[in-house]
């Protein structure tokens, strides 16, 4: 995490420099640094086991998917703070635009929110209004918070601090919202956008061929307004097309959804029954003709 110094510390009353209060979101930094970032998609784990696991293998972010899961609030919040002790940002996916949603997530210890199916510019200002504090929204205050390890921090201080180093990021899923990727990214409180492939793809009519040029072309039109708003742009629902992620990458964008826990251990448990296989069959071969 952080540093973290409140006003009523030794340091500040004796009053003594003390390091500005901060939280950990290694993803924010790396993105706006321009760095490529893996994220870990996760829908089925539940022990906090997994936020050690991703800082054990390079893995800078954990997207905690609320939409596609039944993950509660509970389990959501467990993650979260397992993430944040471990200097992983855990991002979090709400399964609806509602206040209630974003803003309890970002209470739960949440580096950034992401929110689905945002189709206009006056939703794009709702989201703001529930994720930033004043004067850029109206969400509601509260303090010691996990992305403050439960300290206390001056409201004022948290307030500043929350605003501008947790993420707001709406997702973009049809072709109406993809010509409006500039008027969304030109929102203040608005810290990037998140492409959502298969719903865009399945929206124009080509459920899952990433190789469309309809569904590439509008890929690159989010990519590029991102380039020149200077904001992250992510892709989702592609992690194992890395040909076609690279290339978006050399254009600006900088993270995607890489991989999830169900198709990892799905994979990893299909080669171990294929070894098996192997190795059984062997084995019968060499009985039988002994």
């Amino acid at each position: 995490m952080g540093s973290l110094v409140s006003n009523d510390t030794p340091a500040a009353a004796n009053g003594s420099s003390a390091p500005a209060p901060s939280i950990s979101n290694p993803f924010r930094t790396k993105v706006l640094a321009g760095e490529v970032c893996a994220v870990m998609s996760v829908k089925y784990f539940t022990g906090i086991e997994v936020a050690m696991m991703c800082k054990q293998a390079g893995i800078h972010a954990m997207f905690i998917d609320m939409e596609h899961t039944t993950l509660d609030m509970p389990s959501v919040a467990r993650l979260c703070s397992a993430c944040n002790y471990v200097a992983v940002s855990p991002l979090v996916r709400v399964p609806s635009k509602s206040h209630w949603h974003i803003s309890r997530v970002l209470d739960a210890g949440a580096a950034a929110v992401i929110v689905p199916h945002v189709d206009t510019v006056e939703e794009v200002r709702d989201l703001v209004r529930y994720a930033k504090y004043a004067p850029l929204g109206a969400r509601g205050c509260t303090n010691n918070q996990p992305l403050f390890h439960f300290q206390h921090v001056p409201t004022a201080t948290q307030n500043e601090v929350l605003n501008r180093e947790t993420l707001l990021i709406p997702m973009i899923e049809t072709p109406s919202a993809v010509e409006l990727a500039e008027e969304f990214l030109a929102v203040e409180g608005v810290d990037g956008i998140l492409i959502g492939s298969n719903d865009l793809c399945t929206d124009i009519g080509i459920p899952g061929q990433y190789d469309n040029p309809l569904y590439q072309d509008l890929v690159t039109k989010i990519v590029k307004a991102g380039k020149a708003a200077g904001k992250p742009i992510g892709i989702g629902g592609i992690g194992g097309r890395l040909d076609l992620l690279e290339k978006w990458f050399a254009m600006g964008a900088t993270w995607s959804l890489s991989g999830g826990d169900g198709a990892m251990l799905q994979a990893g448990m299909k080669k171990l029954g294929e070894n098996y296989a192997a190795v059984n069959g062997r084995v019968q071969k060499a009985k039988a003709s002994a």
